[in-house]
């Protein structure tokens, strides 16, 4: 069988994980796509509490881990604590605006795509996030979010793909929850999940009484 992740399950350093304190049956708790996420070097999605030594003495820190496969072909451990919310002066060769730090720092998300130089050196468009879990900045290429034509059975228009494309957020209506209820949300690519993030969400219900409301209201003005 073809292995479809950077990794291989069986190249996972567990030696290394016990010794800080993570026992090595923690992958058979992921999902499947997080643990192909993990193998593929992201950071994991789950915070995972390991032994760290601070000004010689001993703690129990909780982090994000990541696979990081080196030149030599062996697989090391990276470790992402908890970090106080800072955005830098310049991240990846990009000197941020106020507007932008501002954006980040309010929303935990740029809200659009900006070019920025990688570890290769090469220039790429990403998305820009603040991890909720650890506060760091986490950046996303574009090509790996793909924005389908519906989301929960919801057609989206292609101004829509369009603007969810550049990092913007929009709302989407008539999408169906899996009680098979209708309801609308906002939508914006969240770079730390890799994924698309729904905020605001209201029931069709809601929506219809706000519609009566306004049709009303405009009855009375008449």
């Amino acid at each position: 069988m073809e292995q479809t992740t950077r990794i291989a399950k069986d190249e996972i350093p567990f030696e290394k994980l016990e010794k800080v304190g993570i026992k090595r049956d923690f992958v058979d708790r992921m999902e499947s796509q997080e643990l192909k996420d993990f193998l593929n070097g992201f950071r994991s999605a789950k915070l995972y509490t390991v032994n760290a030594k601070i000004n010689e003495e001993n703690f129990r820190i909780p982090t994000k881990i990541r696979l990081q496969k080196l030149e030599n072909g062996s697989v090391n451990i990276k470790v992402h604590p908890i970090q106080r919310l800072h955005i830098p002066e310049e991240y990846m060769q990009h000197k941020f605006t106020k507007q932008e730090k501002t954006a980040l720092l309010e929303n935990r998300n740029l809200g659009k795509t900006l070019e920025l130089k990688g570890r290769d050196g090469k220039k790429d468009h990403y998305y820009l996030s603040i991890d909720p879990k650890t506060n760091e900045l986490i950046p996303l290429r574009t090509k790996h979010i793909r924005v389908p034509e519906k989301i929960k059975g919801a057609s989206l228009s292609e101004e829509q793909k369009q603007k969810l494309a550049a990092g913007k957020k929009i709302t989407l209506d008539g999408m169906t929850g899996k009680n098979g209820k209708k309801f609308s949300a906002s939508l914006q690519v969240d770079a730390a999940n890799r994924s698309i993030n729904f905020s605001g969400f209201k029931q069709e219900k809601e929506l219809e009484q706000k519609a009566e409301k306004k049709k009303g209201a405009k009855q009375k003005v008449g």
